[in-house]
C-alpha cells in the first residue's frame, strides 16, 4: 500500500502547545486514548493541522500506536492509516476486507489513534469501518474544514457518527503580539496600529491565517511607495488559505469580476442560489 500521504515517527521531541490551547489537547487527548471518536471542525487557518502534528508527536513520545493522514478522501486512506499505526502486521496478500480484520484484531490488543486531517466526506463504507473500532479499540479523530454554509450542513449530517468538537480560535492580543514579533523580526517600515488591527481583524482567530499573512510581508508585491497594501495583502492570503495557494495573484484571479465566496463556493450551492433567485422572480 502506498504510504506517500501518511507520517509516523520515532519519538521526536514534543511540541509546546500554547496556554490558551493547553487544556483543550490534554483533554482531547484523553478522550482520543479512551476510544472516542470525535470530530475536530474549525476554519481554514485555525491551527487544526497543526495541533495534529503535535498530537501525533506526543503519542508516539508515549509509544501509542498513531498514525496522521494528511488527506482523507475515502476508506482507502482509513486502512491505510491503520496499517501505518501498526507496521507490524502483515497485510501482504491480502483483501481489504481481510486487511480491515487483521488490523481490527491487532488494534483490539494494543489500543492506538488514528488522526484522519482534511475529511471530504463520510462514506458508508467508512462508517462501518470507523464502527468496527469502537469500544476502546482505536481512538479516531476526524477533522473537517467549515468555512461555508454548505460545509456547515454536512457537518450536521455527519453527527451521528463521531462528537463534534470546534477548535478554539487564538485570541486578538495573542494573534496582536504574533505579528508585531513577526514584523520586529523583517527588515519593514514602522507598523501602525491600524494596521494592526486591519490585520487581526481579518485573522478572526486564525492563527494560520496570520502566518500566511506574515510570510507574504517579505514579497514585494504588496509594497507601494513604502506603504503596505493591507487590503491585497489580507485577500491574497485569505485565498492562499482556501485554495492552498502560495504566490501573489496573477491577472487570471481577476478575469472574471465577482466577490471571492463566488469563487470558492461549490456548485451546489450556486444552483441553490439560482434556484432561490427564479423562486422570487428575479433573472438568474
Amino acid at each position: 500500500m502506498p504510504d506517500q500521504n501518511f507520517s509516523t515517527h520515532g519519538p521526536p521531541a514534543r511540541r509546546a502547545q500554547p496556554r490558551y490551547l493547553g487544556a483543550f489537547c490534554a483533554n482531547l487527548a484523553a478522550r482520543l486514548q479512551s476510544g472516542s471518536h470525535l470530530m475536530l471542525h474549525g476554519p481554514r487557518g485555525s491551527g487544526k493541522s497543526t495541533l495534529l502534528a503535535s498530537m501525533l508527536d506526543d503519542c508516539s513520545s508515549r509509544s501509542i500506536p498513531c498514525a496522521l493522514a494528511p488527506q482523507t478522501l475515502g476508506l482507502a486512506d482509513v486502512v491505510t492509516a491503520l496499517s501505518q499505526a501498526y507496521p507490524e502486521s502483515d497485510l501482504k496478500g491480502l483483501s481489504r476486507r481481510a486487511m480491515g480484520a487483521r488490523l481490527r484484531l491487532v488494534a483490539d490488543r494494543d489500543p492506538g489513534v488514528l488522526l484522519l486531517d482534511h475529511m471530504r466526506d463520510v462514506t458508508t463504507a467508512m462508517i462501518g469501518f470507523l464502527r468496527h473500532l469502537r469500544g476502546g479499540i482505536v481512538g479516531a479523530l476526524l477533522v473537517v474544514d467549515i468555512d461555508s454554509e454548505f460545509e456547515g450542513e454536512r457537518l450536521l449530517a455527519w453527527r451521528r457518527h463521531a462528537s463534534r468538537v470546534r477548535m478554539p480560535l487564538m485570541p486578538n492580543r495573542r494573534l496582536s503580539r504574533l505579528l508585531q514579533y513577526g514584523w520586529a523580526a523583517r527588515d519593514l517600515p514602522e507598523l501602525h496600529g491600524k494596521t494592526v488591527q486591519q490585520i487581526v481583524r481579518a485573522a478572526r482567530g486564525r492563527v494560520g491565517w496570520l502566518r500566511e499573512c506574515m510570510r507574504r510581508l517579505d514579497m514585494p508585491e504588496y509594497w507601494r511607495d513604502g506603504r503596505l497594501r493591507v487590503s491585497t495583502l489580507c485577500i491574497d492570503s485569505e485565498i492562499a488559505i482556501r485554495l492552498n495557494s502560495t504566490g501573489p495573484r496573477t491577472r487570471a484571479h481577476f478575469r472574471h469580476p465577482q466577490p471571492f465566496y463566488l469563487e470558492v463556493e461549490t456548485a451546489q450551492m450556486r444552483n441553490r442560489r439560482a434556484r432561490e433567485r427564479r423562486a422570487r422572480g428575479a433573472t438568474p
